[in-house]
This record gives structure tokens, sequence and C-alpha cells, in this order.
């Protein structure tokens, strides 16, 4: 039989067609790089069954499964059942094919978890599949390499959205490719906007040239650029320093063009700052009082350059040169202080370095400070040369700094929250009052101490160094809305605290910074409210169920009742169900205001105004006699952003304007027109009207309309629901007579 182009005996498909070839065919089976390995395939009753018959060396080598130990298993058996399921059915779909497929799968083994690229090739004998070849390469540096590479992606987004710097990327077209979060936020962009973009789609006409002009330099030279630029923002021009660098691909060709942009409003403020304490300091440089002197222990001599005595206000020469001369000018309450520092330096040989005061013979009081070194001669002899700096004005700002910073240690005390740093391990480097009185110390006795050997609680301290670690690990801030904190005196607070990464000024160390809110009053006002949210719920229930079946059986029996009294008597009968009809309208109300107080907000969805508004003017029209209601014009066929309540927003305000008329024929008048996006629904009567100083004050709760005894508390519903909806409802007069009702609604995109 003539054999097909995968048709191979036996002994051809495994072991060649004669020695010589055999021995080819075996030498490249086991040199090859790629795993080989040899299927049986036979049929089963319940489809196929399959055992290995050789492996190759690099096989071996990456599975742990030698060819002993290898031949006749089936893959459940070596592979156990889970994996051996899974590698089965990627056989069965190879025979089933007939053809060669590749695939990718995750395998366990003895050495060890492996990716692997797998090809599966069918051996045909009379057109059945008796046997597959499998080529398998091990891609697990791959997949760690592209998982790796996944990583650093994410890290770059990470870094690329948690930087200050605006980052941004554009094609040489100008298109916006890129922007980081900072970018976004700086100018107020939407995430999903600014790719495609231009500069002169974002910016003012003058900014956008500058930026095409910037563009072009990068473009035509292939260098980086350096600009400094004023750019407008929604919160006002800022400076930014931005550095625009070509992008190039591997053919060395410009692609692209990347731009970081840093905020240098500050820096070119504290530049012009610095410019000016420059020109300060030149001046100050050349008016300053210097001194330099030079005192020979040996004869106690002292002399004095004329620096020293302008810094005195000594006449020239006229300065006595002995060491008491010149300890007359220093202050008393700091001689004694310096001449134990100067005999230290006399003693040991160190530099002296020190700070006091002085007395000019002006009567000026300056803070100097001295240094000096001791100098030996040749022939032994000592000298010390020193020089004094009137350091007066760095004194008091030194002095004032230290009393700014009590002044907001002060403020930071008086803070009710509880302010707080702590370093990485714990210990508190900052506790305001709050936090101190917490734990019932001072702050004095807090900062300092680590927080598991002061705090109240153990269960405390656990929770809030998980809390705090988290944040110095992951650098970024987080609020905890409630977290329970037990006092020194045992009393259980509720705390929603915020907790920032930070360093250390001097160290650089991690560390956090907190503040925590008490809410425990707060929230134990809310669970007031939810109380009260639920027996609102309870007298909804009443209202609905109970009160209105007892209305409606009110109804039921005078309506037999109607046709058992005599027509003299009729008119009670009719009264007793007009009020049980008004009273069931009520309770309707009720119910409607109840559910709208117990939503916490309206999910608002297309409604067709036409359809709503037409049944109620129809439901109207046929409850109340002696009412005429028409519509003016055509209801535009537009829908509204509302809900299944709507209705009783145009119910309540046709009631409103049948009931509260006090004419013999009662006549309404409806219309509705579309303006841009919205439409405006008008509900005119011919009834008393409205008095101006009661147009802002009928839709308030438990306002009663004109000479009514109803309790308005369907105008309260209508005022609740339409600005739930986002609409606007107002009273204007009618002419000549009457009120009208405006109901302003938007539409649906």
């Amino acid at each position: 039989m003539r054999q097909g182009p995968n048709e191979h005996t036996d002994t051809e498909r495994f072991d060649g067609a004669d020695g010589e070839s055999g021995s080819v065919y075996e030498v490249i089976f086991h040199e090859m790089e790629d795993a080989v390995f040899l299927i049986d395939v036979e049929e089963a009753d319940d489809g196929y069954a399959f055992r290995f018959r050789r492996n190759n060396a690099s096989h071996q080598q990456r599975t742990g499964f030698f060819e002993d130990e290898f031949r006749g298993q089936t893959p459940r058996e070596l592979l156990g059942d889970e994996q051996g399921a899974a590698v089965a059915a990627n056989y069965r779909r190879c025979v089933e094919q007939q053809a060669t497929i590749e695939y990718e799968e995750t395998l366990e083994f003895p050495g060890g978890t492996s990716y692997w690229r797998t090809k599966l090739t069918p051996i045909t004998e009379n057109g059945r599949v008796t046997g597959i070849i499998g080529v398998a390469r091990d891609i697990t540096e791959q997949k760690e390499q592209e998982e790796k590479l996944r990583r650093a992606d994410r890290r770059f987004e990470t870094v690329l959205n948690t930087m200050s710097a605006v980052v941004f990327l554009k094609n040489t077209d100008g298109e916006y490719l890129l922007m980081n979060r900072a970018g976004r936020e700086l100018f107020d962009f939407d995430d999903e906007n600014i790719v495609g973009q231009t500069d002169d789609d974002l910016f003012p006409p003058d900014v956008a040239e500058a930026a095409r002009s910037d563009d072009q330099r990068v473009l035509e030279d292939g260098e980086a650029i350096e600009i400094e630029e004023t750019v407008p923002t929604n919160a006002g021009d800022t400076a930014r320093l931005t550095r625009k660098s070509p992008v190039y691909d591997d053919d060395g060709e410009i692609t692209a063009i990347c731009g970081v942009s840093t905020d240098i409003t500050e820096q070119k403020r504290r530049e012009q700052e610095l410019q000016r304490l420059k020109e300060r300091f030149e001046l100050a440089v050349e008016g300053a009082n210097l001194g330099v002197w030079e005192w020979d222990l040996e004869s106690d001599e002292v002399a004095w350059t004329e620096s020293m005595e302008r810094l005195f206000g000594v006449a020239p020469g006229t300065f006595e040169g002995t060491y008491e001369a010149f300890t007359e000018y220093v202050h008393s309450d700091d001689l004694s202080r310096l001449e134990t520092e100067i005999q230290r330096t006399v003693s040991t040989g160190e530099p002296l370095r020190t700070e006091y005061r002085i007395q000019t013979e002006g009567g000026e009081r300056l803070w100097v400070e001295g240094r000096a070194e001791l100098v030996a001669d040749a022939d032994g002899s000592r000298r010390m040369i020193g020089v004094l700096t009137d350091i007066t004005d760095r004194k008091e700002y030194r002095n004032a700094l230290e009393a700014a910073q009590e002044e907001l240690r002060q403020v930071i005390d008086l803070v009710p929250d509880l302010i707080f740093a702590k370093s990485r391990d714990g210990e508190y480097l900052l506790a305001n009052e709050a936090t101190a009185e917490a734990y019932g110390l001072t702050p004095g006795e807090v900062e300092g101490k680590l927080e598991a050997d002061i705090i109240p609680s153990v269960d405390d301290s656990e929770e809030f160094r998980t809390d705090d670690v988290e944040v110095i690990e992951s650098g970024e801030p987080r609020t905890i809305p409630e977290e329970e904190l037990t006092t020194a005196g045992g009393e259980r607070r509720i705390l929603e605290t915020t907790k920032i990464p930070y360093q250390i000024p001097d160290s650089g160390e991690d560390a956090v910074l907190g503040y925590a809110r008490d809410v425990t009053e707060l929230k134990e006002y809310e669970q007031r409210l939810e109380t009260q949210r639920d027996n609102l719920e309870v007298i909804n229930q009443v209202v609905r169920h109970d009160i209105r079946n007892e209305l409606q059986l009110v109804s039921g029996y005078a309506e037999i009742l109607r046709e058992h009294v005599p027509e003299d008597d009729a008119e009670y009968v009719r009264q007793i169900l007009k009020a049980a009809r008004d009273a069931l309208d009520i309770t309707t109300t009720a119910r409607e205001v109840t559910e709208a107080m117990l939503r916490s907000e309206a999910d608002r969805n297309p409604v067709g105004i036409r359809h709503v508004l037409e049944t109620q003017i129809d439901d109207v029209q046929s409850i109340h006699e002696r009412t005429i209601v028409s519509v003016e014009g055509t209801i535009p066929n537009v829908e509204v952003l509302a809900d299944d309540m709507l209705e009783s927003v145009f119910r309540n305000v046709l009631n409103n304007a049948v009931v509260h008329n006090d004419k013999e024929l009662r006549e309404v008048t409806v219309s509705a027109t579309r303006h841009d996006e919205v439409v405006r629904i008008r509900v005119a009567d011919n009834g008393p009207g409205i008095p101006d100083e009661r147009k802002e004050t009928v839709f308030g709760k438990e306002q009663k309309g004109l000479d009514s005894p109803g309790t308005g508390i369907g105008l309260y519903l209508v005022d609740t629901l339409i600005n739930q909806y986002g609409g606007d409802v107002w009273i204007e007069d009618n002419d000549p007579d009457g009120a009208t009702f405006v109901v302003e609604l938007p539409l649906a995109e």
C-alpha cells in the first residue's frame, strides 16, 4: 500500500530505515537541544489511550524522567491525575485533528515548574494516528523575562504617575501620545481626551505657537533643549522649566519628542529673593564691621586691626592693647563663659568658636561670633589669632525662628485632633497634646518612646503598627475611616485617621505623619439617623397598608350605603366618599414623600415626558367634576432624567391647581416647550393666585395652600423630587387670574 506523507512503519518511525541511517537519527534524536518525546496512540473504549515510548536527553534533563521510568507510562501515571488529564487533552486534540498543533503549557516536574511551548505532530498509518512526536522548548526564562518586563512597565507607570513633574510624549506631528497624572491634573485634562490632541487644541495661541517652535528646534537639531516658559493653568499662570528631548528608533530616526516640565514658580521667586538678598549682602559686606585681633600670650598684649576698631566703635589708635582692656567690652553675663572657653583653647590647643555679646563705645550691644586658633612660633612663644563677625541679625533671626517654632508647637498642641509622627520602628517623633492626653501622658513623655511601650491597648498598637508599615513601604497616603483607640481611662474612641509617608529631615529615614479626628459622636449620630430612618420605614408601612386598607373599607361601605339612603341624605354619603378619597390621596402623597426621603439619591433614567404628563391630565380630568384641563400646543416627545416618581410631580401640581381653585368652573391649561438642554412644563389655573411673598415658601414643609385645609405635603414632595432630578420649580402669575407652576427638567442625553 502506498504510504501518505506522514505514514511510516513502526520501525521507520522510531528506529530508522537501516542501521546506518538509524544511527544518524538516533544521534539527532538524542543531541537535539529541544526536548523530544514519542507517544504511542491506541484506540480505547472511551476514545484514545496514550503511552510514552521514548524521550531524548534534553527531555530527560528538563523533566527528571529517565527513559526506563518514562517508557510505557500513561500521562496520568507519569504526571498525576490533574496534570495528566490536561496533557492528554492536547494529545487527543492532535489525534482528532490529524494535524500538527502548537500551544504553551505549564508543567510540574520533579525538578520544579517549567513553562513549555510544545509542538505535537501526528504519525499516521493507513489513515489512523498511531503515534505522536512531541517537540517542546523550555520558555521558562522567556516567561520570567516577560513577567519582569510587565513588572517594569507597571513600576514605570507608577513612577510616572507619582512624579510631581509633568511628563509628556508627542509624535512628530505634535499630537500628544501620553501625559502623566501630574500634567493632566495641572491642566485639568481628562484621561481619555489628551491622546491625539495638539497644543493648538489645549493652549492659547501664543503658548501653542511657542511650543511648536520649540518642537521644531528639537526635530531639526536632534538635540535636547531646555526652556523657561510661563504656562496658563486653571489655578493661574505657572513658571515651568521644560526639557524636550528627541526620541530615536533603532534606525536613528526621530519618532517622538519627550518632555519633562517642572514647576519653578517658587524657584523663580526664591531666585529673585536671593538676588535681592545678595544685593543686600553685598551692601552689608561693604559696611560690615569685621574685627581681626591678635593676642600675645607671653606679653598679654592685644593688637586690633582698624576693622576691629570700627566694630567696637573705638577711635583709631585709642584702644589700650591689653587682654584686660578687651574684656571690658564683653557683656558681663557672657564674660565668665568666654574666659573659660579661651582658657580651654590655651590649654588644649583646640580651635575656639563661640558666640557672645559686646558693647561698643557708643553703647550699642551686638552679638558677635568669635573664632580663634592658637599659633606657636619657632621660639616657642604662643599667640592667639581671631576674627569677630557681627551676627546680631543672624541671632535675632534665630531667636525669631525659635519663637515661631514654639508658636507652631503651641498651635499643634491646641488642635483637638491627634497629630503625631512616628519612625519606622514605631518611635514617636512628635505628639501633640491631644495624642498625649489619649495616653494619659504629656507630649514630652510620649516623644522619644515606642508606641508599644506607652499605648494603653496592645491590640491597638499592633493594628496601628500594621498601618504605619504599609504606608511607609507603599509610599502612598492612606485614610482609615474608622479605627478604635482605647484611652488611658479605658474609653473606646472611634478615630478617622490619615497617615502620610515622609522622610525625617536630618537623617532621611522613612517615617509616617498622621492626624486623627475623633468621630465617636459623629458615628453615634449616624446610628441615631439610621434608627430614625428605620422608624420612618415603619410609619411608611403603616400608612401604605393599615391606614389605606381602613380608608378603602370606608369607601367601599359608603358606596354600598349610597344605594340605600334617601336622596335627601345622599349628600352626606357623597361627603364621606369625598373625605375618604381625599384621605387616600393624602396617604398616597405621604407615602411618596416618605419614599423620596428614604432615598439617599435619585437613580435617574430617561423617562418619556409626553406619556407621563398626558396620563396624569386624564386622571385629574376624570376625578374632578366641573374641571376643564386643556393642553396648549403639542407636548414634545422628549425624555428627561427622572424615575417612576415623576408622575407624582405632575399629579400633585395638577391637583393643586384644581383643589385650590375657587372658581365655579375650574380651568387648567398645560403647556410644554423645549429650551436648549431642558424642557419646561407650565401648569396655569384661573384660581385666586399666590401673593409674591408666598411664592418662595409654598414648597416648604408644612406649608398650606391659600384658604385650604390640606397639608401641603404634595408641593413639598414636588420640590423634593425636582431637586433630586436636578431640575427647578417656581411660581409665576397667570394672566389675568390665577397662578402658573413652572417645572423645568434636564433632558436625557
